[in-house]
């Protein structure tokens, strides 16, 4: 393969919610591990950087390059299914939603299930995308073998156990390009969704008790709301697919239907108008409407997110110093209602993961898109300011301002993932601007 071989996009790049852009030299769009490997071989020997790139939903530039980027959305489907281990071994181009619907026709589902329905199995793993629930670690820690092309065109096949499976699992694309990965599934089920308003008083009294109300918890809170009302929270248990007369739903029917105004519960918010999202979600609980869990999955346009995790024992002091602090934005600057989402995430062994004790509550403040930056940042500044604050990490695939000093403070694991990114990638291969902010040279 030469890039003489390759057809140049005269088009710029970028992702879904436009806010990242890039203008690359080349796109290599491979379809065989084999040519994965051929494409980056050559760039090597060209001297040029190679960025991987999956659906583009991710909001932060981290698949933006300016020399070589590579999707591998050829590589897609299911590779094998093994009940006896209970895994499913699947191409890294693979959509979730396209996976997810497999699976479940099978009667099975996946480990941590989160993010958006376009999103490539590859690029969720590498990203950290995960579900709501202390019982739920991110997609990426399901993860029983995967297979990386690294800067010179070598494959490494890596499984839990191995030196540097835990930077391999969620690398950011930083070590290598991800061919085909092995998850483990479980049984498929319904959820039964139960949402119900709370006033602020009662979270602040409770708290992050309210991640164990069920296995699947989200709250959003919304401050143009009466106080009375001002937190929604999304309850979601596994039950029979079929029982009693509950009326099963489909998928797209979930997504795209009646309960939209319950995606977030998957990591995206409703921009449906009050009343109506009243209605629906009284239609739901009346209904007791029941849902695959990849229904969940965020189907609709993306939204301008920050998203950070913090300790669960200071959700509380953060959301009331958030209130303060979103308050005061609106008071020096544009008045603005924007919602807040607070999902759970289980503790993990990867380097760049959830940190191990009691799990993390993750907090997202969310924009419409039709607001310029300009606009929003006063609030998303002061938002980084309270998450920061508490110790909270950043989302990979979100918005945020900390650059490889704040990072590397925060990940106990960072030395390790650097000693990670030298052995597959010392040429940072696999660099640009973004990742030098983040992880540095």
């Amino acid at each position: 393969m030469t890039f003489s071989d390759w057809q140049p996009d005269p088009r710029p790049w970028h992702n879904r919610a436009r806010t990242a852009q890039a203008a690359p030299g080349f796109w290599a769009t491979p379809s065989t591990p084999a040519a994965v490997a051929a494409a980056i071989a050559q760039a090597a020997e060209q001297s040029l950087r190679v960025r991987p790139v999956g659906a583009g939903t991710a909001l932060s530039p981290l698949a933006a390059g300016q020399e070589v980027m590579l999707s591998v959305a050829a590589l897609r489907g299911v590779q094998a299914l093994d009940r006896d281990t209970g895994t499913v071994t699947v191409w890294a181009g693979t959509p979730l939603g396209e996976l997810s619907a497999a699976l479940d026709s099978h009667g099975l589902a996946l480990e941590g299930l989160g993010g958006h329905a376009a999103q490539t199995v590859g690029g969720a793993v590498s990203t950290g995308v995960h579900g709501s629930g202390l019982g739920s670690s991110r997609l990426a820690a399901s993860v029983t073998e995967l297979v990386l092309i690294d800067a010179q065109g070598s494959a490494h096949t890596l499984r839990p156990g191995d030196a540097y499976f835990g930077a391999a699992a969620l690398s950011l694309g930083a070590l290598g390009v991800l061919t085909s990965l092995t998850l483990r599934v479980r049984p498929a089920a319904r959820l039964r969704l139960d949402p119900r308003a709370v006033s602020w008083g009662e979270l602040m009294a409770l708290g992050p008790e309210y991640a164990q109300a069920a296995p699947l918890v989200s709250l959003t809170w919304r401050p143009d709301q009466d106080d009375a009302e001002a937190v929604l929270l999304r309850r979601a248990w596994p039950t029979e697919a079929e029982s009693g007369g509950d009326r099963p739903a489909t998928g797209a029917g979930l997504v795209d239907g009646a309960a939209r105004a319950l995606a977030d519960l998957g990591g995206q918010f409703s921009a449906l108008p009050a009343p109506v999202r009243g209605l629906l979600e009284g239609r739901t609980r009346s209904e007791g409407l029941l849902a695959p869990q990849h229904a969940l999955l965020a189907s609709s346009e993306a939204l301008r997110e920050m998203e950070y995790a913090v300790p669960l024992a200071a959700l509380t002091t953060t959301l009331r110093d958030l209130r303060s602090a979103l308050a005061r934005a609106s008071a020096a600057g544009t008045a603005l209602q924007l919602p807040v989402g607070v999902r759970f995430v289980a503790a993990d062994d990867l380097l760049l993961g959830t940190p191990v004790g009691e799990g993390q509550a993750v907090l997202t403040l969310a924009a419409p898109l039709q607001l310029p930056p300009e606009v929003t940042g006063p609030h998303f500044r002061e938002a980084e300011g309270v998450f920061r604050a508490h110790g909270g990490r950043p989302a990979w695939g979100r918005l945020h301002g900390l650059g490889e000093t704040e990072l590397a403070a925060l990940y106990t694991g960072w030395a390790d993932f650097r000693a990670a990114r030298d052995y597959f990638d010392l040429q940072r291969r696999f660099g640009s601007p973004y990742l030098r902010r983040v992880l540095g040279e």
